[in-house]
C-alpha cells in the first residue's frame, strides 16, 4: 500500500508540473512591456528615367514654333523616377517654377501627394504646360519631394522630418518665333 500512495503522489506531483509548464510556455502572462525600435525613414531619391525627353543632367530645349499637333497636348514631360525604401510610405510633392523677388511670397504649380508601390522605384512623369513657360527665357523648374512638407502656408519646401526630401531641378530655354534667342540666361 505504501507504494501505492506514493504512486499517488507522484502523479499529483507529475501534473502539477506539467500544468505549470503548460501555463508558462503559452505566454499569456507578460511581465513588462516590449517595446519596438520605430521603423527608420530613409529620405526620397529623385533620378531621371532612362529614356526621359528632358534628362535632369542637361539644359532643355524648348521651340514653340515647333508645337506638335493640336490634338497632342502641349506640355513638357518631367519624366522621374523616386526611390523611397520606405516601400509603404505615401510622399508629397510640390514643383516650383521660376524663383519670384526674393520680397515675393512662393507658390507652388503642383503639388499632390506620391502613392506607394510596394516597390523601391515609383515612375511618375509630372507636366509642365507650355503656356506656363514664357519664350525668351531660361526657365528653372523644381520638384521636391519629401514624406512630409513642414507647413501649407509659410515656408512652401521644408519637410516635416529634417533630411526626408530630395531636389530635383530643370533648366529649359523656350523660343518661338518672336523671341528667337534667349534674353534671360539660366542662372
Amino acid at each position: 500500500m505504501a507504494f501505492a500512495s506514493k504512486f499517488r503522489r507522484m502523479l499529483f506531483f507529475a501534473s502539477c508540473v506539467a500544468l505549470g509548464a503548460s501555463a508558462s510556455s503559452s505566454g499569456c502572462i507578460a511581465t513588462s512591456t516590449i517595446e519596438f525600435e520605430p521603423e527608420e525613414n530613409f529620405p526620397p531619391s529623385i533620378i531621371s528615367q532612362s529614356n526621359a525627353e528632358f534628362p535632369l543632367d542637361e539644359i532643355g530645349q524648348i521651340n514653340l514654333v515647333d508645337l506638335p499637333p493640336p490634338e497632342e497636348p502641349a506640355e513638357m514631360p518631367l519624366e522621374v523616377i523616386i526611390r523611397d525604401p520606405n516601400f509603404e510610405q505615401t510622399l508629397e510633392y510640390r514643383i516650383f517654377l521660376d524663383p519670384p523677388p526674393p520680397s515675393e511670397p512662393e507658390f507652388p504649380i503642383q503639388q499632390g501627394f506620391i502613392e506607394p508601390t510596394g516597390f523601391l522605384e515609383r515612375p511618375r512623369t509630372f507636366a509642365i504646360s507650355y503656356d506656363e513657360l514664357d519664350p525668351g527665357e531660361c526657365h528653372k523648374i523644381d520638384l521636391i519631394v519629401v514624406g512630409r512638407f513642414l507647413s501649407d502656408t509659410v515656408e512652401l519646401r521644408p519637410p516635416e522630418e529634417e533630411g526626408d526630401v530630395d531636389l530635383a531641378t530643370w533648366w529649359v530655354e523656350v523660343t518661338n518665333a518672336q523671341f528667337p534667342d534667349i534674353t534671360r540666361e539660366c542662372r
